[in-house]
């Protein structure tokens, strides 16, 4: 099919007004924007009066071409109206937009619409005419219809022009590029009506208003919603530079001044002396930057805020042309003072804390955390408070130079005292709370000085840290009152190191010497038990043989006594070892089953109506010394000397499992209690009536303890009455 005028004007015509509805569709999906309401209403009715004028191609002559044709002006009569809606609140104008405005505005536009249609329909004889292919109806330019663009149509279009055109060059804007599209496209539109008005056009029938609104709104919902240039560039370079706190400057190839940020101009003190070389403005500050160094901007140069030198991070970024030549430098400034002095802060804090472990006495810890808060925090008044337990009173210790200075030129006490109250320093003390910024308010003390506001911290039970800057301190930061708080915690745990370690040493010494005292009455004891039992036993036997009848009796007896005596001179030299922890080298490979077999034939021969069964063979060797026999010997008298049988017995059984011997001394007695089975081994000497003398089972626990071994007490497994003595002894293998 031949592509005729007709066809290609209606086609025109039906893809705006399709556009159209499109859009006011698109528009009614986002409803989370605040300008899609109006946007849907600016598009919606030129979409319809497209669809209308490209009927009225298709059938010029049909008895409702005047129909469409008037609905066709009508409609396109509304976009105006609903444009300047769209347009009041993209700009942010909308508060003065009340819905009865709103209301008023879209009726009074509706009303000269439908004026418009009612006077194009009663209209008789509309002339058709065809020109350049096109058969259209033409309207005579006569009546509202002629003058409507002028008084309705122009006068919306140009106050919206107005505000985008001034929304686009204001600073508060961030959406430059989005009000650049959207101004772009009502230009069309304008321009194309203007054309029309002016008699450019194919025919004189053929008004495309229709069609260059329907652009005009797939080009404003294409900026707002589809590619949303927000997102691309939310905001302007100017609007950045202005609004940022670093200082950024723009240089030439040559280094020289082009351009500076306000950040940067306050900078350059207040000037912004373009084509000056920076590094004459500010020495050494390219050279820095070219090097990827920081920078200290010192006393003296017109970078300083109030004398103070400050240290700057530089960033130098290339500026560079469509050939990717560098043409200049982008410059900016961070400044990092406070990080480098928190840093630095930080840093000596650290060696405070070494300097703390150095520290042996609570004067050392006082003196330096003062000295801290003067050389470190630069605060010339600062002192420590200790707390005196006997008097209840905190007594001054360690003060800063400055301030011990006011307190010897004052008329006050030197060395000041604080006793329980309302005082501030005292309050602190007691809640263990600190207080900061308020001056110090005292009860019972003056201050030779006026100190200013103060930090208070406690030091838990040591007493309280005090820090004062004068009176012309602007008050403490964040940072002061951090760095404080870390030096009084620290504080604090360096005095309680030094309390715990002084505690530790009185401890340590008060042992040493009791042991030591342990040792020498324990020597003098067996020299002298010794000697004497040496002498007693000179004197035995040379009676022995002399006397017979109850005097070889009683020699018998001292004899056996004397054997006693000396056996337990032995045991409390070995139990003294034990406790005092000494030297366990002479510990050797003891042969178990001689010892048994000795002292069940030693009690065999001494008890009469006595059983004693070994039922122990091929026992490896144990770890243990020359008194293992004591120990077996005092479980054998244990054994014996509580058993109530008329014919006792007691019965040794040995196993061998993962490196130790086990012995079960098992009797026929009354057994043990499951309450004394533990406590047993408390007892320090066997009970009266044993006949012998000796430490009993306090001696086997502690002699055991000494092998690396164990001992304990069970009931008889086989029912019978009784008790069983069981001892794990480690074999001489296993303990190599």
């Amino acid at each position: 099919m031949r592509l005729t005028p007709v066809l290609l004007v209606a086609a025109v015509l039906s893809g705006g007004g399709l556009a159209g509805l499109g859009v006011g569709y698109v528009a009614r999906r986002h409803r989370d924007h605040p300008a899609s309401h109006p946007l849907s209403m600016m598009a919606i009715p030129p979409g319809l009066a497209g669809l209308c004028a490209a009927g009225t191609v298709v059938a010029p002559r049909s008895p409702i071409s005047g129909v469409l044709l008037a609905a066709s002006t009508g409609l396109l009569l509304l976009a105006p109206a609903y444009f300047l809606l769209f347009t009041l609140v993209y700009t942010g104008h909308d508060a003065v937009l009340t819905r009865g405005r709103r209301r008023a505005l879209v009726a009074v536009y509706a009303v000269v619409g439908g004026v418009v249609v009612l006077e194009t329909v009663t209209l008789s004889g509309i002339p058709v005419r065809t020109v350049n292919g096109l058969t259209l109806p033409v309207v005579a330019s006569q009546g509202p219809s002629s003058i409507w663009p002028l008084l309705f149509a122009y006068p919306p279009i140009l106050v919206s022009l107005g505000l985008l055109a001034r929304f686009l060059i204001s600073s508060q804007n961030i959406f430059r590029r989005q009000t650049a599209v959207i101004l772009l496209a009502v230009l069309v539109t304008l321009v194309g009506n203007i054309a029309f008005q002016a008699g450019f056009s194919p025919h004189p029938g053929l008004n495309l208003t229709s069609m260059f609104f329907s652009v005009e709104a797939v080009l404003i919902a294409l900026a707002l919603f589809r590619y949303d240039f927000l997102s691309v560039e939310p905001l302007a370079p100017d609007i950045v530079l202005e609004e940022m706190d670093d200082p950024v400057m723009i240089l030439d190839e040559s280094a020289r001044l082009i351009d500076a940020n306000p950040a940067g101009t306050q900078l350059l003190d207040g000037e912004s002396p373009v084509g000056t070389p920076i590094n004459r403005v500010l020495p050494g500050l390219f050279d820095a930057a070219r090097n990827g160094e920081e920078h200290v901007l010192a006393d003296g140069t017109v970078s300083t805020d109030g004398g103070e030198a400050k240290m700057y991070d530089l960033n130098k970024t290339p500026i560079r042309d469509q050939y990717d030549r560098e043409q200049g430098y982008v410059l900016v400034l961070r400044d990092i003072t406070l990080q480098k002095q928190r840093e630095r802060t930080l840093t000596s804090l650290q060696s405070v804390s070494q300097r703390f472990l150095s520290a042996e006495t609570p004067e050392e810890v006082l003196e330096i955390a003062v000295t801290a808060v003067d050389e470190l925090l630069e605060y010339p008044y600062a002192g420590t408070m200790v707390y005196d337990e006997d008097a209840n009173v905190l007594r001054s210790a360690v003060f800063t130079d400055a301030l011990a200075d006011a307190y010897r030129r004052g008329d006050v006490p030197e060395n000041p005292a604080v006793e329980p109250g309302d005082s501030d320093v005292w309050q602190v003390f007691e809640s263990g709370e600190a207080r900061r910024g308020a001056p110090i308010e005292t009860s019972d003390t003056q201050l030779p000085v006026d100190i200013g506001g103060s930090l208070l911290y406690p030091l838990g039970d040591h007493g309280v840290l005090g820090i004062s800057a004068g009176p012309d301190h602007d008050g403490f930061t964040d940072d002061d009152c951090r760095f404080a708080d870390t030096l009084a915690t620290t504080t604090e745990n360096a005095l309680d190191r030094v309390a715990k370690e002084h505690a530790l040493r009185e401890s340590r010494e008060l042992l040493e010497m009791r042991s030591e005292q342990l040792r020498f009455f324990n020597s003098a004891l067996r020299h002298d038990l010794l000697n004497g039992l040496m002498v007693v036993q000179g004197h035995v036997d040379r009676l022995d043989g002399l006397v017979e009848g109850e005097a070889a009796d009683r020699v018998a007896t001292i004899d056996e006594w004397t054997d006693d005596l000396a056996r337990m001179a032995k045991e409390v030299r070995s139990v003294t070892q034990t406790v005092a922890g000494e030297d366990d080298s002479d510990l050797k490979a003891v042969d178990l089953e001689a010892v048994l077999a000795e002292k069940a034939a030693k009690f065999r021969q001494g008890h009469d109506n006595l059983t004693v069964t070994v039922e122990a063979d091929s026992l490896p060797a144990v770890r243990a010394d020359s008194l293992l026999g004591s120990v077996v010997e005092n479980l054998f008298q244990n054994a014996v000397e509580h058993n109530d049988s008329e014919a006792p017995t007691v019965t040794v059984s040995a196993s061998v499992d993962s490196g130790a011997v086990t012995l079960r001394i098992a009797d026929n007695g009354p057994g043990i209690d499951d309450d004394q089975k533990s406590e047993i081994f408390r007892e320090s000497v066997t009970s009266d009536g044993s006949g012998s003398v000796g430490f009993g089972l306090y001696f086997v626990r502690v002699m055991l303890d000494r092998y690396g071994g164990d001992v304990w007490f069970e009931d008889r497994a086989d029912g019978d009455r009784g008790a069983v003595a069981v001892v794990e002894l480690p074999t001489a293998d296993a303990a190599e």
